[in-house]
C-alpha cells in the first residue's frame, strides 16, 4: 500500500489517510491455542466419562435466554443479578441475557420440552457462561463450566451420588490437595426462619458492616456470612447457627448425606458458613477447595454444587420437581492440572515434498519450488498414512508463494514442533513416479523406501 509505515511493535499501521489498530479481545475473554486448548478438552473429556459412568447424558441448551429464565430463579438480592448479568434489549424490545450458570437453563428445558414431568433425568453440560465481574487468574468474564443435574429425585442418596460423582472426576484429573466442605440450608420453613433470624441479628450490628453487607442485610442476608471483609467477618462469627433452625426433616436429610459420604470413604468437614449465593439452594450444599497458590486465595473453589427442590417451580414447571447437582469451573482446573496427569499430545506424522531447484531467474539465482504433481502426491500418501495414523502436508514457503524453503528448512521445522515427530515421510518426483515414499527416523535419521500401499501398516508399528 503507498504510503505504508508500521508503527513500533508492530500494534498498528498507517496509510496516507488511515490509522489501523490490531483488535484486541474483549476484556475478560481469552483466547486459547494449541496446548491451552487441549487442557481444557481434556478436562470436558474427563467429566463427560465421569458423567456417564454415573447414567447422565448429555443436555445442550443455548447461551442465550430470556432474562426472566435467571431473574426469576437466582434471586433478586444474588450479586449475579444485581451486578453480572450481561443482558441487553434485542431488536424485538425483549430482555436477553447471556447465561451466568447452567442449572437454570437446563430446568428451563425441562419445563418447555414437558420433560419435567416425566422425571427422573439426570443430565450433564458444558459450555461458556458469562458473567460481568473483575477478571482475575481463574476467573473470566466469559468461563467454561461443566456440570450436572439429577431432576425428579427428593432422596438424599442423590445428593450423595452427585457429590460422589465430582469427587470421582476430580480424582480422575488426578487434583491433588481438595477438600470438601458441607454444609444444608434445610427445607424452605428451615431457610425462611434462619433468614429472619439473620436479619434480627445483623440490624442490630448494622453500623459495623460493610457497604456491602448492608445492602446484603435486606436482599439475601445469608450471603454476610461468606463474606471477605474482616469486619463483617468478625460479626458473622457469632451470628446464630443454621442448625437451630432446621427443620426435623432437614436433620434427617443431613444425616443420611453425611452418613453415606462415610460409608463412600470421602472424606468432608461442615463448614456452617458455607451459603452459596443463589436463592434457588435447599438442604444439602458443598464446595470442593484446592488451598493451590496457582489459584490464588480468594479463588479456591473448583467445584461447587447443592440441592434446588423447587427451581422449576419458580418458572412455571412441575411444582414438586426437585434438583440436586453440581458445575466444575474449567479454567480453574486447567491451573490445577499438572502435566503427568495430561495424555500424550498428539504428534502426527509430517508428509514433506522435496522441493526441485528451478530454472534460473533474471538475476541469475535459482528458486526450489515443489511441483504441483509431486503436492498432489504428497496428498495422496498422507491419505494412505492417515488409514493407520494421524498425518499432514507441510506446506512451507520461502519469502513469496511461488518458492519454497529447502528440505533441510522443512525437517528443522517440524522437528522444532511440540511435540516432535517419531518419523517423517519424504515425497518428491522420484518417489512420485515409482509410488513409493521415504520413512526417515528423526532420531537415528535411518531411512527406508516404502511402497505408499504399505506405508500406513509400516508407520503404524
Amino acid at each position: 500500500m503507498p504510503g505504508l509505515r508500521v508503527a513500533k511493535g508492530g500494534r498498528r499501521w498507517y496509510s496516507a489517510r488511515r490509522c489501523y489498530s490490531v483488535p484486541r479481545a474483549v476484556r475478560g475473554m481469552a483466547d486459547r491455542f494449541g496446548a491451552a486448548e487441549r487442557r481444557h478438552q481434556h478436562i470436558v473429556r474427563t467429566a463427560q466419562a465421569t458423567a456417564e459412568s454415573f447414567g447422565f447424558a448429555p443436555v445442550h441448551t443455548p447461551v442465550l435466554e430470556y432474562s426472566s429464565v435467571f431473574e426469576r430463579t437466582l434471586g433478586a438480592g444474588s450479586d449475579v443479578v444485581n451486578k453480572e448479568l450481561y443482558r441487553f434489549l434485542d431488536s424485538s424490545q425483549q430482555w436477553m441475557t447471556m447465561r451466568p450458570e447452567g442449572t437454570a437453563g437446563v430446568a428451563r428445558a425441562l419445563a418447555t420440552s414437558g420433560l419435567d414431568r416425566a422425571p427422573p433425568q439426570k443430565l450433564y453440560y458444558s459450555g461458556p457462561m458469562f458473567r460481568h465481574e473483575r477478571p482475575q487468574r481463574g476467573r473470566l468474564r466469559q468461563f467454561e463450566q461443566f456440570g450436572v443435574e439429577a431432576v425428579g429425585m427428593p432422596h438424599p442418596a442423590a445428593d450423595v451420588e452427585c457429590i460422589q460423582a465430582g469427587w470421582a472426576f476430580l480424582a480422575a484429573l488426578g487434583i491433588a490437595g481438595r477438600s470438601l466442605q458441607l454444609n444444608t440450608l434445610g427445607d424452605a420453613p428451615s431457610r425462611q426462619a434462619y433468614r429472619a433470624a439473620l436479619q434480627a441479628y445483623f440490624a442490630d450490628r448494622r453500623a459495623g458492616l460493610s457497604e456491602e453487607s448492608r445492602r446484603r442485610l435486606d436482599t439475601n442476608p445469608l450471603r454476610i456470612l461468606d463474606s471477605k471483609d474482616p469486619a463483617d467477618a468478625e460479626l458473622a462469627a457469632a451470628a446464630p447457627d443454621y442448625a437451630d433452625y432446621l427443620t426435623p426433616d432437614s436433620h434427617r436429610h443431613f444425616d443420611f448425606v453425611r452418613h453415606g459420604l462415610d460409608a463412600l470413604r470421602i472424606p468432608f468437614a461442615v463448614n456452617t458458613r458455607l451459603v452459596r449465593g443463589l436463592d434457588y439452594y435447599r438442604h444439602t450444599v458443598w464446595e470442593v477447595v484446592c488451598a493451590d497458590d496457582r489459584l490464588g486465595r480468594s479463588q479456591a473453589t473448583v467445584l461447587a454444587g447443592g440441592r434446588y427442590d423447587g427451581l422449576a417451580a419458580s418458572m412455571g414447571g412441575a411444582a414438586a420437581l426437585p434438583g440436586v447437582g453440581w458445575a466444575a469451573g474449567v479454567e480453574r482446573l486447567a491451573l490445577l492440572l499438572d502435566d503427568a496427569h495430561m495424555p500424550p499430545a498428539p504428534a502426527p506424522v509430517p508428509v514433506l515434498a522435496i522441493p526441485e531447484r528451478a530454472a534460473a531467474g533474471p538475476s541469475g539465482s535459482r528458486s526450489r519450488e515443489v511441483s504441483s504433481d509431486v503436492y498432489l502426491y504428497a496428498l495422496q500418501v498422507a491419505s494412505r498414512v492417515r488409514e493407520r495414523c494421524a498425518a499432514y502436508v507441510v506446506h512451507a514457503t520461502g519469502p513469496d508463494a511461488a518458492v519454497h524453503q529447502s528440505l533441510g528448512k522443512q525437517l528443522a521445522a517440524v522437528l522444532s514442533r511440540d511435540p516432535a515427530p517419531a518419523r517423517v515421510v519424504i515425497v518428491g518426483s522420484a518417489e512420485m513416479a515409482a509410488r513409493q515414499a521415504i520413512v526417515r527416523d528423526t532420531a537415528t535419521h535411518a531411512q527406508q523406501v516404502v511402497d505408499i500401499d504399505s506405508i500406513g501398516a509400516v508407520l503404524a508399528q
